[in-house]
C-alpha cells in the first residue's frame, strides 16, 4: 500500500514538473487566489467591518478629510510626522492615509486589497523556492509554511504591517535570486527598491537586511572553501549591492537608536529588570501556544536530519542563514515572545531550514524522507485548522461590533441621546467609537474609566467634560466572549434593557431620564 502511494506521488511530481512555465504560473496564481479568497470570503472576514483595534485610524483620517476638510497632504504630514516621534514606519502611515482617501471607511474594499497582498506574497515566496531549486510541491509547502498558521491573522486584520512587508520581502528576494542567476543588473536595482520599501514599513523587517547580504555571499561562495581570501573576493564581486544594502541598514538603525530613541519600543528588546526565569516563562508560554506546532514538528524533523550527522555538519552556511533570520527576531520580541503576526518574519528562518534545505538535502531519502514530508504536511494541516478557527472568531467579532455600531446609530441619530463606551483599557475600542460616530455626524459619546469610576469625553475639543450615568441612554461593553474583555464595568444598569450582540453587550435605557 505504501509503495502504491509513493508511486502515485512520484507520478504527480513528474507530471507537475513537465508543465510549461505559463501553465505553472496559471496554476500557482489560481491555487493561491482560491486559498486566500476562499478563506476570507468563506469565513466572512472580508465583510466583517470594524474590530475596535487599529482600524479606528481609517475613521480618523476620513473624519479629518470629510468633517475637518483637511487636504491629503496635511493628513499625510500629521500622521507620518506624529508616528516618527515614536516609531520608524513612514510608508505604513502613507499607505493608511491614502487608503482612507480612496476607500473612505469601506473596510471591505481594504480587505480585498489586503487579500491580494497575501496572494502576491504566497506566489512570490513560491517562486523564491523555485529559484532555490525546489520542485513545485516543496515550493508550495515553503510558501504555505511561512503564511499559514496563527500568523494568518494578517490575511484579514487591517492593522498589522506584516502582510505588506512579507510581500515586499518575497518580491525583493525573488528579484535578488533572478539577479544572482541571470546577472542582469536591473534585477539588483529592483531588489534593492523592494527591500527599501519593506524596511520603512515596519522596523523588525529591517533585521532581514543582514540575512539578504549573507545570502548573497552564500551564493557567491558556492563551490569555494570558506577562507578570508575567498570571502573577501565574494564581497568585492557583489560590493555595490552589499554596500547599498549596508547603508540602508545602518542609516535606519541610526535613526531608530539615536533619533527616535529605543525607549519608545517598550515591548521589544531585552529588559534588565526581567529575570532569566521570567524570560524562560515567556518563551515556555509561547512554545505551548502559537509556536507549538513549529516546535513539535520541527523537533521531529530535526531528529530525522540529525540521523545524517556527518552530512549535516557540512550545512554550516544554511544554519547561519536560518539563524540570521530567527535570532534577531527572538531578541527583538524577547520580552513579549513571538505570537500571532509576530511569527512573521521569524518563520522564514524555520521554512528556509526545514523546507528549502530539507528539499535539497540529498542524503534524506527512503522512509525517512517520507516521514519528514509527512511531518511538513501534518504541521500544515494543524495550522490550517488554526486558520479556520481564528478566521471564524474574527468574522463573528466583526459582525458583533457592526451590529452594535449600526443599532446604536439608528437609536441616537437625530436625537440628543448619549452613548457610554466602556471599552477601556482598550483605548482603540473607545477611539473607534469616537471617530466612527463623528464620521456619521454624531458627537455625544462618553467613556467610562473603571479605575477612576468616572464618565468623561476623553477625546476631542471637549475632552475634559464629565457626566453621570443618569444622563446616558445607551451603554456598550465587551462580554466574556470577546478576547479584549478583562472586567465587567461596575455600573448600576437598573433601568436599562440588556441586548447581547455576540461579543458585545448593549444596555438601552427603557426608563425616562
Amino acid at each position: 500500500m505504501a509503495e502504491i502511494i509513493i508511486t502515485r506521488f512520484q507520478n504527480i511530481y513528474a507530471a507537475l514538473e513537465r508543465l510549461g512555465k505559463k501553465k505553472e504560473a496559471v496554476i500557482v496564481w489560481i491555487f493561491f487566489s482560491l486559498l486566500v479568497f476562499g478563506v476570507v470570503i468563506g469565513m466572512g472576514t472580508l465583510t466583517s467591518g470594524f474590530h475596535l483595534v487599529d482600524d479606528w485610524e481609517f475613521a480618523k483620517y476620513v473624519e479629518w478629510m470629510r468633517v475637518e476638510h483637511r487636504s491629503i497632504r496635511d493628513c499625510l504630514k500629521e500622521a507620518v510626522g506624529y508616528d516618527l516621534t515614536m516609531r520608524f514606519r513612514p510608508l505604513y502611515y502613507i499607505n493608511r492615509v491614502l487608503m482612507a482617501a480612496v476607500f473612505g471607511i469601506n473596510l471591505t474594499a481594504m480587505s480585498v486589497v489586503k487579500a491580494y497582498e497575501i496572494v502576491i506574497a504566497l506566489t512570490a515566496l513560491y517562486y523564491c523556492a523555485r529559484q532555490m531549486k525546489c520542485n513545485m510541491v516543496y515550493a508550495a509547502l515553503f510558501a504555505m509554511t511561512v503564511m499559514v498558521g496563527y500568523q494568518s491573522a494578517v490575511w484579514w486584520k487591517l492593522g498589522p504591517q506584516e502582510s505588506y512587508d512579507i510581500m515586499m520581502f518575497a518580491i525583493g528576494f525573488y528579484l535578488l535570486l533572478k539577479w544572482l542567476r541571470t546577472g542582469k543588473k536591473w534585477y539588483s536595482f529592483a531588489s534593492i527598491g523592494a527591500f527599501f520599501l519593506m524596511s520603512i514599513y515596519k522596523e523588525p523587517f529591517i533585521l532581514l537586511l543582514p540575512f539578504v547580504g549573507l545570502y548573497v555571499l552564500y551564493e557567491e561562495m558556492q563551490g569555494r572553501r570558506v577562507t578570508w581570501k575567498n570571502l573577501w573576493a565574494a564581497i568585492r564581486a557583489r560590493l555595490p549591492f552589499l554596500l547599498t544594502l549596508g547603508i540602508i541598514f545602518a542609516v535606519e538603525m541610526y535613526l531608530i537608536v539615536f533619533v527616535i530613541g529605543t525607549n519608545n519600543y517598550s515591548y521589544v528588546g531585552l529588559d534588565e529588570s526581567m529575570t532569566l526565569e521570567e524570560y524562560k516563562q515567556v518563551w515556555s508560554n509561547a512554545m505551548g501556544a502559537d509556536l507549538k506546532w513549529y516546535v513539535r514538528f520541527g523537533t521531529l524533523m530535526l531528529l530525522i536530519l540529525l540521523t545524517y550527522w556527518e552530512q549535516l555538519k557540512k550545512c554550516g552556511w544554511e544554519v547561519l542563514l536560518a539563524a540570521a533570520i530567527i535570532v534577531p527576531q527572538c531578541i527583538t520580541y524577547s520580552k513579549t515572545s513571538i505570537e500571532e503576526r509576530y511569527i512573521l518574519p521569524v518563520v522564514l528562518g524555520f521554512a528556509f531550514w526545514f523546507v528549502i534545505m530539507g528539499c535539497n538535502f540529498r542524503p534524506l531519502s527512503g522512509k525517512r524522507r517520507i516521514v519528514y514530508m509527512l511531518c511538513l504536511l501534518l504541521m500544515l494541516a494543524a495550522h490550517g485548522r488554526v486558520v479556520i478557527r481564528e478566521a471564524d472568531y474574527f468574522a463573528y467579532r466583526g459582525e458583533s461590533i457592526a451590529t452594535m455600531l449600526e443599532t446604536t446609530l439608528d437609536l441616537v441619530e437625530g436625537t440628543d441621546k448619549r452613548v457610554l463606551s466602556c471599552f477601556a483599557p482598550n483605548q482603540e475600542g473607545n477611539k473607534t467609537m469616537y471617530y466612527w460616530f463623528l464620521v456619521h455626524g454624531y458627537d455625544e459619546v462618553f467613556y467610562w474609566n473603571e479605575q477612576k469610576q468616572k464618565i468623561g469625553r476623553s477625546y476631542g475639543p471637549r475632552e475634559d467634560e464629565t457626566d453621570i450615568l443618569d444622563n446616558m441612554d445607551i451603554v456598550v461593553m465587551y462580554n466574556e466572549e470577546d478576547r479584549h474583555w478583562c472586567y465587567t464595568p461596575s455600573l448600576d444598569l437598573t433601568g436599562f434593557m440588556e441586548i447581547k450582540c455576540g461579543t458585545i453587550t448593549m444596555y438601552i435605557r427603557y426608563t425616562v431620564r
